[in-house]
């Protein structure tokens, strides 16, 4: 028999929680209802609009109290831009819950004991701490309820982020307040400058277009800045009149780039740049060591915290050195990206073994080893982890006495743990910016290394998500 039909409704509901995904979590009876910018401890008369597989899902129609957690929200565009969904709560609560994910994931997915929890390590500023931002142009903006009902005309070139649930829709975004307030200033003259020269921008749907998207990096604690166009073709007297526009009006931006995109999709990472003025990359500094930063390198969003994190990590190789020695003899750092974490702990390690599916985050790894002029010994393979990390390179490479891992979101897939415990060594550390994912990677460890240590630590301010670290010891 099929799910027993059902209707939409409003009823009054208490805030118990907050969900992974950002939304806060309610229940009515044995119903499970999550709210778009609910608050814990939030009293709301919500309509339940929509059944999901485990739950239902409802809207705020009147907030009969507020919890003592929440707050303003500090951008205008929250409730429409999906980026910072917990702007409406306090940054002391945005930790407690995103510890508690933490420790819920640990517990009801990965089931495994933990000898030492520690807390989480909060952000020094909760805004304006990113280093990259990434933002479309459009022929189709997103509107309001309220815009829609009003049957004024509103413009269609549009330059900001995607509408949650909308790969076609666009929210203009007047002002955003995750990265250095210079971006607004570049990003809202550019917009202006290509309405009023008619300078095309994309349409999805005929992939029709000049402008596709418009991406900033900085470093050196917003000091150094670099401005990259994406655009479907390589239309020059437009590319000219673009950058020579901006790089006259802002001329404290050192690196302006420019890529072609022909493709059906937005994914540029594999794609060549062309550098119109500049050197084409940022150098970024953590602790004393200096990484370039390339217009497709991947580096960790928030450096602050980057570098906060990286010392844990440090340290905790620190403690596990043998008695009377200095450095290890061999540690491996899986998907090592531009070599970050590798080169950060290198003093600590005679061999550095890394390995990253990226050929380009290689070859940056190889330069960043280049720049700081290192005297310990590298490896750096390309390549399906699957398939690099096999007998072959142990044998030839050595076991490794620590292994970092620094897997992606979905986590490391069966086949690299299979691996690992075919050779374990006696000690990892396991990075991760998704607490679901690893745990289900813990549970695979567990039978062979127990969890001494745990760190969470706030990368992402104003979101859901959250970075944690765990040390893992080989059992005797």
């Amino acid at each position: 028999m099929g799910r027993k039909k059902w209707k939409a409704y409003q009823t009054e509901v208490e805030v118990q929680d907050a969900a992974t995904d950002g939304r806060a979590v309610a229940r009515d009876g044995e119903r499970v209802i999550f709210i778009k910018e609910g608050v814990p401890g939030d009293i709301l008369e919500v309509e339940v609009f929509k059944r999901e597989k485990k739950a239902f899902a409802g809207r705020i129609l009147n907030i009969v109290k507020a919890s003592e957690d929440r707050i303003e929200p500090h951008c205008k565009h929250f409730g429409s831009c999906g980026g910072c969904k917990w702007q409406m709560m306090s940054y002391k609560a945005q930790l407690t819950y995103k510890e508690k994910q933490v420790r819920d994931c640990l517990e009801r997915i990965g089931k495994v004991e933990v000898k030492e929890f520690h807390p989480i390590l909060g952000a020094d500023s909760s805004y304006f701490y990113r280093n990259k931002l990434e933002f479309s142009f459009g022929s189709k903006s997103w509107l309001t309820r309220e815009q829609i009902s009003s049957k004024e005309t509103f413009e269609q070139r549009v330059l900001g982020f995607h509408a949650p649930g909308f790969y076609d829709k666009i929210i203009d975004i007047d002002t955003c307040h995750l990265q250095t307030p210079l971006v607004n200033d570049i990003r809202n003259s550019l917009k202006a400058h290509c309405r009023e020269h008619n300078i095309p921008f994309f349409n999805v749907h005929t992939h029709e277009g000049f402008l596709r998207n418009l991406v900033f990096r900085t470093s050196q604690g917003g000091k150094q800045y670099m401005v990259m166009l994406i655009l479907r073709e390589a239309r020059m007297e437009w590319i000219d009149r673009l950058f020579s526009f901006l790089s006259e009006r802002f001329p404290q931006v050192e690196n302006w780039v420019y890529m072609v995109n022909e493709k059906l999709n937005s994914s540029y990472s594999d794609l060549p740049y062309t550098v119109w003025k500049g050197t084409g990359v940022n150098i970024e500094q953590l602790g004393s060591y200096q990484f370039q930063i390339s217009p497709v390198s991947f580096f960790q969003t928030h450096t602050a915290q980057a570098q906060r994190m990286y010392e844990i990590v440090f340290s905790w190789l620190k403690e596990l050195l043998p008695s009377g020695k200095d450095r290890f003899e061999c540690v491996y750092d899986l998907y090592t990206g531009t070599g970050s974490i590798a080169i950060f702990i290198s003093s600590l390690a005679k061999k550095v073994v890394g390995i990253e599916y990226v050929a380009s985050a290689v070859e940056d790894a190889w330069e960043n080893v280049r720049l700081n002029a290192l005297n310990t010994e590298f490896r750096f393979f390309a390549g399906d982890m699957k398939k690099v990390l096999n007998g072959q390179l142990i044998e030839r490479e050595g076991v490794p006495e620590v292994m970092v891992t620094d897997p992606p979101r979905q986590g490391m897939d069966a086949k690299v743990i299979k691996r690992i415990l075919e050779f374990p060594p006696a000690h990892i550390i396991y990075i991760s910016c998704k607490p679901a994912t690893q745990a289900r990677d813990l549970a695979l460890l567990k039978e062979t290394y127990e969890i001494l240590r745990v760190q969470p630590v706030d990368m992402f301010p104003q979101t859901a998500h959250v970075e944690n670290l765990v040390l893992l010891r080989r059992k005797t």
